[in-house]
């Protein structure tokens, strides 16, 4: 019985001298993998795709782990309700006469400097299209004190347009994109963004509606200041038009490493 252990052993050994040993593939082997051979996880090289979803602000999740705060100003409300495929769905109430109904996010999540994220969101909007809102996105700085763009980037409404707008250290507004504001429709956005508070460095790219949009520029890439004061978040729903009743349905909330997964 020793005897035939003994053969067997040596048998194994032979195996692995001839074909080798393969190591139990980990994320982290992975990606280590993925950067040695100059591919980064969930690039489109054809190597080994890894996700990349940092944040998940499904409504299912519950409001204690999307939002950091709610931010109300007059008598608005945030609530889930489900869309009409049955997705459970935020929906941003801003009543008129009231200024704000927004959700600071995004829990346990904190973009650092020098990040490359995602950040996409499925939205539907109720309101006339001719309101001017102050945004129903913003990239908003933290603290407020001492902030010197005070929010980078803000998705607003304005004119019967839906633009984008990014302020610098001067809070000076300019305006990167827009189009004509569709309401009472699904609009899908992803912002594409190096974190970033050296304007030449930072930068943002834009999708709507799946589509990669040239900027203002001529590009579709704008250099700009991205991160202010300690920390940015992003923050959804109603910010000013007060004069009327703005309703702001927001779903598939994503921040992420790839437009893949932040265009869900």
């Amino acid at each position: 019985m020793k005897t035939i252990k003994t053969l067997m052993l040596a048998l194994s050994c032979a195996a692995v001298l001839q074909y080798g040993c393969k190591k139990e593939t980990t994320p982290e082997t992975a990606a280590g993998e993925l950067k040695k051979n100059g591919d980064t996880p969930g690039s489109p090289s054809g190597g080994l795709q890894i996700m990349s979803v940092l944040f998940n602000g499904d409504a299912s999740n519950g409001s204690a782990n999307v939002w950091k705060d709610i931010n109300i100003e007059g008598t608005g409300t945030v609530t889930t309700v489900n869309d009409e495929t049955g997705t459970l769905t935020w929906k941003f109430l801003k009543p008129a006469d009231s200024h704000r109904t927004e959700g600071h996010g995004a829990k346990n999540y904190q973009a650092q400097d020098g990040d490359e994220i995602y950040i996409g969101w499925t939205s539907k909007i109720y309101m006339p299209t001719s309101l001017k809102t102050d945004a129903i996105f913003q990239w908003k700085s933290y603290p407020t004190a001492g902030a010197l763009q005070n929010h980078p980037l803000m998705l607003r409404t304005k004119g019967g347009n839906l633009e984008l707008q990014h302020f610098d250290d001067n809070h000076v507004a300019t305006v990167p994109w827009s189009t004509t504001l569709s309401v009472n429709a699904w609009l899908k956005f992803v912002i594409r963004m190096k974190v970033s508070r050296d304007p030449a460095v930072g930068y943002i790219e834009f999708w709507y509606n799946g589509v990669k949009q040239t900027l203002s520029n001529g590009s579709q890439r704008l250099y700009c200041r991205t991160l202010d004061v300690a920390d940015c978040d992003p923050k959804w729903g109603v910010y000013g038009g007060d004069s009327s009743q703005v309703t702001h349905f927001v779903k598939k909330i994503r921040i992420a490493n790839s437009y893949a997964d932040a265009a869900q």
